[in-house]
């Protein structure tokens, strides 16, 4: 994320994927709905409940390209790890261990997302 919305060069990509008559077909559906698929959102402040939950521009437009039944209808999945700044912030020091835990949690929750797309596919 960038200045709290996505960077230009994926926003072109998105553009060029959505192509009416190919992913999206707007009278029949889209011929990508249910398929899976997966997305990191790494996040380094805006966690809930925090002063700046809500400013996180970027995962809810996904959510809405990827995933709505009038766009490309994927069966979107998340994974957040937490705190990705804090071992790189001092001030942040004291957020480290929580970070890791985070990370670890996610790099397990991306793992079982990967099975089961790879499962799906087979």
């Amino acid at each position: 994320m960038y200045d709290l919305s996505m960077p230009s060069v994926f926003k072109a990509w998105l553009d060029q994927i959505m192509v009416d008559g190919r992913t999206l077909d707007f009278a029949n559906g889209a011929p990508t709905a249910g398929r899976p698929a997966g997305g990191l959102r790494p996040r380094w402040r805006l966690r809930p409940r925090r002063p700046n939950e809500g400013r996180d521009h970027l995962v809810p437009t996904l959510e809405t390209i990827l995933g709505r039944s009038r766009t490309l209808g994927l069966d979107v999945t998340s994974v957040t790890p937490e705190l990705t700044m804090a071992p790189a912030v001092p001030a942040m020091a004291a957020l480290v261990p929580v970070h890791e835990a985070s990370l670890a949690t996610a790099h397990d929750q991306g793992c079982r997302l990967a099975e089961d797309i790879d499962q799906q596919a087979a």
